[in-house]
């Protein structure tokens, strides 16, 4: 623009000069000015972010490298738990469970902190490391003293189990025959409430389900162990139960948890 309006405006000042002068008389026109130009404009580049996928939240079925089957819950916090073992008789039955606290990060989940429990004893240690499309797929490995197992999972069919409907007390409340990891045989007695007692032989403990605060279908349960013979006398047990309708109309319920120092651990599992 300062090159365009330099002309018009040395013209106009020697114009000026000329008539002070006494020259320059007579009609001529005095020289247009220059019309301004319109700088070019240009498109900006908008370029869309990829989308960040969600948590790896929800439940998922799937096959272990070494022939089991697995039930994994994912929940809104990242805790997990997977439940391992094989089905009979149409029903689920447990051989053990990994705990851990885990970390979604846009399609990768990983823990470190996982604690196997198993028919015969709990081992810490184990890392989780898995891809995940949200409430699609959950795969990957569990690695354990050294030695590797990999996964693979679907979601569980909603008309088995749905993750995001309202958890009912209803479907808990009343008698359960429970087997517990340990092969010991325990009768559960729910009241409409939620609270429970339970008995295993001379040993009697008790507790309570109580519907998850996030409002997913799931449990959190807690039960105290009385004292001897009961093998964790005086310990509490805290955890998650999951309850859901089997192809053959029965209702299959299990429990899984650990106290407060992940160095005890306990699970029932059962159909009515």
């Amino acid at each position: 623009m300062q090159t365009k309006l330099a002309v018009p405006a040395l013209s106009l000042v020697m114009a000026t000069l000329l008539a002070a002068c006494g020259g320059g008389g007579g009609d001529s026109a005095s020289p247009a000015a220059a019309a301004p130009t319109t700088p070019a404009t240009t498109t900006p580049v908008v370029t869309t972010p990829a989308p960040v996928l969600a948590s790896a939240q929800d439940t998922y079925i799937g096959t272990l490298s070494d022939g089991r089957e697995h039930q994994t819950i994912v929940l809104e916090n990242d805790q997990f738990y997977t439940m391992y073992g094989r089905t009979a008789g149409g029903a689920f039955g447990i051989e053990g469970f990994l705990q851990g606290n885990g970390k979604s990060n846009n399609g990768s989940f990983s823990a470190t902190d996982v604690v196997d429990s198993t028919t015969t004893t709990l081992r810490t240690g184990a890392t989780v490391t898995a891809t995940y499309a949200p409430g699609v797929s959950l795969n990957g490995s569990v690695v354990e003293a050294g030695s590797s197992v990999s996964f693979t999972s679907a979601p569980i069919s909603t008309a088995v189990f749905n993750y995001n409907a309202t958890p009912k007390l209803t479907d808990l409340a009343g008698s359960w025959s429970l087997t517990s990891l340990r092969g010991t045989s325990n009768i559960f007695t729910v009241t409409s409430t939620g609270a429970f007692t339970a008995t295993s032989g001379a040993c009697t403990f008790s507790g309570a389900f109580v519907p998850r605060a996030s409002g997913k279908n799931i449990f959190d349960v807690n039960m105290t162990f009385g004292a001897a013979p009961c093998v964790l006398a005086g310990q509490t047990i805290k955890g998650i139960a999951v309850s859901y309708v089997l192809t053959n109309g029965k209702r299959q319920l299990i429990i899984a948890g650990l106290d407060a120092g992940r160095t005890n651990s306990a699970a029932f599992v059962g159909v009515r």
